[in-house]
């Protein structure tokens, strides 16, 4: 089953004197509209765009059944571990890679952070997030996780100097292909005084694991 994506950026409304006239786009912003929420609808329209070719791919490559149901033909995994250093470490909203004094690979984020997760969420799971840094703790204590539009409860647990965790339980989902992650922050802060670069929480693992495996 394929759930498309609009790819549409302008929508035409129409005003009061019966005449069409295009909304502002999110790839046309206007001077007032804030380059972090450009960025942050930027990230969402994206990983949708890739999961709907992602999944269009799975459906022209599989016969589906005669109901229409893919999942006697797509086996998805039961569990996954997604590292940032990773090559299924594929989504949106990231820094460019870094790595810790100790080697530890991580990325950051700025308002939001994306994953593709291709794992079989029908009977829910667990899940957990081990990060590396933060550029305010109430960016940390704040930032919420969400399995496409469920949001994930659980507990955000400070360690260390400036590592944290957070654990939580997903709930069983609808099947599809691909899941999206998404990780939101309330804001995001300057990594450095005089850097040209914002963001709020370091992320170096993530570990899924659904409640079959």
């Amino acid at each position: 089953m394929v759930y498309p994506v609009s790819k549409k950026t302008n929508i035409e409304i129409e005003n009061t004197a019966g005449t069409a006239k295009p909304m502002v786009g999110f790839q046309t912003p206007e001077p007032r509209f804030p380059n972090a929420a450009v960025t942050f609808v930027d990230a969402l329209l994206d990983i949708q765009r890739r999961r709907f070719d992602l999944e269009r791919s799975v459906v022209q490559s599989n016969t589906p059944s005669s109901d229409g149901d893919l999942r006697t033909h797509v086996t998805l995994a039961e569990s996954a571990h997604f590292m940032a250093d990773g090559d299924n470490f594929i989504g949106t909203g990231w820094s460019e890679l870094g790595h810790r004094r100790d080697g530890t690979a991580f990325r950051w984020m700025g308002r939001i952070g994306t994953l593709l997760v291709p794992v079989d969420l029908t009977e829910g799971a667990t899940i957990t997030v081990k990060g590396c840094g933060y550029t305010k703790k109430k960016f940390l204590k704040d930032m919420t996780l969400w399995i496409d539009d469920q949001q994930i409860t659980g507990d955000m647990a400070r360690k260390g100097f400036n590592s944290w965790i957070f654990t939580g339980v997903v709930p069983p989902m609808q099947w599809r292909p691909y899941s999206i992650l998404k990780l939101q922050s309330a804001g995001q802060a300057r990594l450095a005084v005089g850097m040209d670069t914002y963001a709020s929480v370091a992320v170096n693992d993530i570990q899924i694991e659904g409640s079959r495996s």
